[in-house]
This record gives C-alpha cells, sequence and structure tokens, in this order.
C-alpha cells in the first residue's frame, strides 16, 4: 500500500473569509491524504474557524497549528514556519499557501535556506489571488502587475522553493494558463433574488427600499464614501447597506457623516456566516464592487448566482465578466 502522505496548508489570516476557501481546498485535499493548516496565533478564536473550520477539526479530519505569531507574517517567518511543520510532519509532501501574492516578493530569497535539510523537499505551490489572467496588450498597469510576480516565479522555481503557481480567472475565461494556472472560482449563492421579500424579512430589511449593499470584510479598499457620493449626487432614492466587519476607519466614517446622509446608511455590523451573506447580497437590489484588485470577486460570484445585477470600477477582469455574462455595469473608478 503506498505511504498515506500529508498537504500542509498555509493561510494566517482568517479575516475575509479565508478560512471558508481553506476549507473547500481541504476537503479536497484530504481525499488524497491527511490535511494540516499552519495559521497565526489565536486564529482558532475567531468567527471565521468557528463557522469554517471547528467541525473539520472535530472530527479529526483536520489539524491545526497555530505556528506563526503575526496575520500578515513576514516571508522568512512563513518560509521558517513551513519548514518547522515540514521537520515535526516528515510526512509532508505537499505545501499549498494560500494567499501568496504578498509572500512571492521574497519566497526565492529566504526560502531556499529555510527549506535545505529537511528530511523530503515538499511540493510547493502558491496560490495567488491578486493575479490578472488575461490582459489586452495596451493594459500597461496590468502588466506591471503582473510581469514581476511573473518573473519571481520564474526565480523561485529556479531555486528549487517553488514548483506550481495558480491563480484565479474570471467566469467567463476558459484558459489554463501556462505559468500561471488558472482555476475558477467557486464562490456561488445559495439563495435568489427571486425571494428577496423573504430575504428582507427574515434579515429585518426595509421592503419598499431601494438597496446598494457593500458585504464581508468593509475597508476602505471597499470605497464606501464613493458609493454614497454616487448614491447622493445622482439624487437616487436609494440606501447604502453595510453588512459585515467594518474596519475602524470606516466605522468613524459612518459616525461622522451629517444626519441627511447617515439617513441614507443601513449598517450591520459584525462577522456574516456563509449563509447570512447570501441572503444579504439576495436582499438588495445592485452590487457595487468599486476596488482596484484586478481579479475575480467571490462577492460578485455569488450576485451572478442570485440573479443581483453589480456595478464593478478597478478590474479589466471583473469588467470583462460583467459584459460577458450580462451581469451589470463596468465602469471607470
Amino acid at each position: 500500500m503506498a505511504e498515506r502522505s500529508t498537504t500542509l496548508l498555509v493561510d494566517p489570516d482568517p479575516a475575509g473569509h479565508h478560512f471558508q476557501f481553506v476549507a473547500f481546498v481541504a476537503i479536497e485535499a484530504l481525499e488524497r491524504g491527511d490535511v494540516v493548516l499552519l495559521t497565526s496565533r489565536g486564529a482558532t478564536q475567531t468567527d471565521d474557524y468557528r463557522v469554517h473550520l471547528a467541525e473539520l477539526v472535530a472530527s479529526g479530519r483536520l489539524e491545526v497549528v497555530e505556528g506563526l505569531e503575526l496575520i500578515r507574517p513576514p516571508t522568512v517567518d512563513l518560509a521558517q514556519g513551513v519548514a518547522d511543520a515540514c521537520r515535526w510532519r516528515p510526512d509532508i509532501t505537499h505545501v499549498l499557501l494560500m494567499d501568496g501574492d504578498q509572500a512571492l516578493k521574497r519566497w526565492w530569497q529566504v526560502a531556499p535556506r529555510a527549506l535545505r535539510g529537511l528530511p523530503r523537499r515538499p511540493h510547493v505551490t502558491f496560490m495567488l489571488t491578486r493575479y490578472p489572467a488575461r490582459l489586452h496588450l495596451l493594459d500597461l498597469v496590468s502588466w506591471r502587475l503582473r510581469g514581476p510576480k511573473g518573473a519571481l516565479a520564474l526565480v523561485a522555481m529556479a531555486r528549487r522553493c517553488l514548483d506550481r503557481v495558480v491563480g484565479f480567472s474570471g467566469r467567463d475565461d476558459f484558459g489554463s494558463g501556462l505559468l500561471v494556472r488558472r482555476i475558477g472560482d467557486t464562490n456561488e449563492v445559495t439563495m435568489h433574488s427571486r425571494e428577496r421579500a423573504r430575504w428582507r424579512d427574515e434579515l429585518d430589511l426595509p421592503q419598499d427600499a431601494r438597496l446598494v449593499g457593500v458585504f464581508g470584510v468593509i475597508s476602505e479598499r471597499r470605497n464606501a464614501p464613493m458609493v454614497l457620493e454616487a448614491i447622493v449626487r445622482g439624487g437616487l432614492d436609494a440606501i447604502l447597506l453595510l453588512a459585515g466587519a467594518l474596519d475602524p476607519d470606516v466605522q468613524e466614517w459612518v459616525d461622522s457623516l451629517p444626519p441627511d446622509q447617515r439617513a441614507k446608511v443601513l449598517v450591520r455590523p459584525g462577522f456574516l456566516d456563509n449563509e447570512t451573506l447570501d441572503a444579504y447580497v439576495a436582499a438588495v437590489d445592485v452590487v457595487p464592487l468599486l476596488l482596484t484588485n484586478n481579479g475575480p470577486s467571490g462577492i460578485m460570484g455569488k450576485a451572478e448566482s442570485a440573479g443581483v445585477p453589480v456595478v464593478t470600477a478597478g478590474s479589466l477582469v471583473r469588467a470583462r465578466e460583467a459584459r460577458a455574462l450580462r451581469a451589470g455595469e463596468a465602469c471607470d473608478l
């Protein structure tokens, strides 16, 4: 019988529903062997862990190691954490870094030393979440983002500390990729806007209002002030719904709004489990995605599945997807 191997998943950051995708990958990897998650200290105390991973751990199917001090650790700490895990579990044959864009910058430099002398060199895969897969020839901004990442991946491969790189593609893109292999985003909603009244009733949302929804981890990158400004300047009879974990600066902006604008903002703070997030998406009239991450969006996939139109800006990938799938409007940021 072949020796059972172990996959090491590496994701220090439990925010932004990271662990939802970790759970999806872990379940797939369990078909080939054991799975260990290397994450940051305190990650098992978060709502994201409780909702998405706790059951897997309790059933004995997933082992979690809080071996990293920070949710955004230096790359040298990531590499050392991987090496320590491989020494502790010599049966680790595959390492998958779940959000590797930042670590890719220095992995080629620090990983060879950290991985030197391991009893078995694992097969290392980086998953990139901010890699534009398909570009127009004259899209110089995106080429400047894509070119260095491709070059750094090649250098890391040449130094034998990286074996494979994958990245998300838009839902209208069926290419496979060469250097960076393309995979589809699995995020789909389980509810539909046909039952919008039901979801609004369950979520205690106004039935007769036009709702513009911004969801998830709501940081300044979501550009909520820009969305509200568009509502106000356009004289739209609409309410901006902010549902999810608000960063302090966003909460401060909400608290500072004058009364007439504050009346146009409805805030539902806190962690959203996947089912609740699906219901919020299906309950609104439109989902704006105004951020400069030039890649697909899980929220956009949910909106498309729920039949809710999107307005996207800041990403050619999302713009192409919106037009190809007739999912909404694309505009300049």
